[in-house]
């Protein structure tokens, strides 16, 4: 083992610097009965210096990341090669190799703080959430789970492949504290801020744009939207000697105005906070969901910023906060009187999910066949749904154009023997290649030279009328002129 690895890994009996103690208080839980939902809410990144900023968080995480699994890797590697090791004390060897949560976690921080870059983008909260998604790939390997069996070791992935940057969870215990990515702002402020011009002047809560008509449009948000800055100062209900209302200085936690990510940016930015504003659905039809899970800001628990390649995005990435909120599942008043219903027929059922279909099958919930017979039911995809289905697969790829429209002009195989003339005979029948790539450009939308025949000679007026005419051929040129040709001493 590489005396670097050693010296890499933090051992658990070295007398570091602590520069706090154990946490004393009890440790918060989560109740039995708690339940969680995770909700996804696109973001606006249409600004390009909060893309780039964006981008440049991508990908300082992914260096960390990267550099977290060739150290696991390697680390794991060494672990394996000890075997001596391994059988006088596991539990020691593992520890010194740095295999563990903490271990993780410190060798995150000594790559952030060795680093001259990484400082202006990311935190050291950012770090330690990461390494604990590489201590959890490591552990199911060092671990077998209860069937005894191990997952391999752990790959560091490609760039395209690394999608999602976890967050930090908020304190429910200790009042305005949640640290790397949050959501401020209220839904009543976004409502206020982009309601839509025909929507009624008697609708101004949100709980009223919830009892609406699906058909109706409730929000009418620009395609480029602003991002709110932070509010100044806030009354805090006290009055002056002089009977002025005393205010304080504002922060992001008294933020009623429209719906908003904030990050604080790197431990070593001088930037300011990266703000990146929530784009919400604007029909009526999803307005109980959003109420649901929106207009109570105790619920939000945890936000992770995760990215999806768009073709017609900006930058060719779209990017959503999935924020975690402790509530349970939405379920629309339809659904659950469908539910309340099925509950009442006493009969189990099951679903077996196949590529292009999907089975579903129930019988009596006593499992006696006397009390009622087994029924199945099989659905299928319709040919337009089909259809539907392959044109959202062709855009998701960025392509407008039908394979069979793509495929590539015919060409001509030859037959002939070796050594045999290269001649054609004239009863022989040669493709018209120019009418093949004529429509291989049509398809791939583009103007072939049959539909502007003078295109390269039409470009002055004089030329335009002269155009305009056309010719049915080219004109000839004339021939040559041929040599006089005279005897010698003529």
């Amino acid at each position: 083992m590489s005396t670097s690895l050693l010296n890499a890994a933090p051992a658990s009996d070295t007398s570091a610097r602590r520069f706090r103690g154990k946490n004393k208080g009890k440790r918060r839980t989560r109740g039995g009965d708690t339940e969680l939902a995770v909700i996804r809410l696109p973001l606006d990144v249409s600004r390009l210096d909060s893309r780039r900023r964006v981008e440049q968080l991508y990908s300082a995480m992914w260096s960390v990341k990267r550099a977290l699994r060739r150290d696991a890797r390697a680390a794991v590697d060494a672990y394996w090669a000890g075997d001596m090791r391994r059988e006088m004390d596991t539990k020691a060897w593992r520890l010194e190799l740095g295999l563990s949560r903490e271990g993780m976690e410190r060798r995150g921080y000594r790559h952030m703080e060795r680093s001259r870059h990484l400082g202006q983008h990311v935190t050291k909260a950012l770090v330690m959430h990461q390494a604990d998604e590489v201590w959890e790939s490591v552990r199911r390997h060092l671990f077998p789970d209860e069937g005894g069996r191990r997952f391999g070791r752990p790959k560091t992935g490609t760039w395209w492949d690394y999608t999602r940057i976890p967050g930090r969870a908020r304190s429910h215990t200790t009042a305005r504290k949640w640290e790397t990515f949050r959501l401020h702002g209220t839904l009543a402020g976004h409502l206020a801020a982009y309601r839509h011009w025909d929507l009624a002047p008697a609708i101004t809560t949100p709980e009223q744009a919830a009892c609406l008509s699906p058909q109706t449009s409730v929000l009418a948000q620009p395609r480029r939207m602003p991002a709110p800055g932070r509010p100044r100062c806030v009354e805090t209900g006290e009055v002056t000697a002089k009977g002025k209302p005393k205010t304080r200085a504002a922060t992001w936690w008294d933020h009623t105005a429209p719906l908003i990510v904030v990050f604080n940016g790197g431990a070593d930015s001088q930037r300011g906070d990266l703000l990146l504003p929530v784009r919400l659905p604007a029909g009526a039809g999803r307005w109980p969901w959003l109420v649901h899970f929106l207009n109570n800001s105790q619920t939000w628990h945890k936000i992770d910023l995760v990215r999806r390649r768009d073709a017609s995005a900006l930058g060719g990435w779209a990017y959503e906060a999935h924020l975690m909120v402790l509530a349970e599942g939405y379920a629309s008043p339809a659904t659950r009187a469908r539910r309340a219903a099925a509950v009442e027929l006493c009969r189990v059922g099951g679903i077996d999910g196949n590529v292009s279909s999907l089975s579903v099958v129930s019988f009596p919930d006593t499992f006696d066949p006397a009390d009622g017979e087994v029924s199945s039911t099989r659905i299928e995809l319709t040919d337009p749904e089909l259809v539907a289905l392959e044109k959202a697969r062709r855009k998701e790829r960025g392509r407008n154009v039908p394979s069979t429209a793509l495929a590539a002009p015919p060409t001509q195989t030859s037959t002939r023997p070796r050594g045999a003339s290269r001649s054609v005979p004239n009863d022989a029948k040669v493709p018209d290649s120019e009418t093949s790539k004529s429509t291989y450009q049509a398809a791939r939308g583009r103007r072939t030279r049959t539909e502007y025949p003078n295109r390269h000679t039409a470009t002055t007026p004089s030329r335009l009328a002269t155009a305009s005419i056309g010719r049915s051929s080219p004109r000839p040129r004339p021939p040559p002129p041929r040599r006089k040709i005279t005897a010698h001493g003529a």
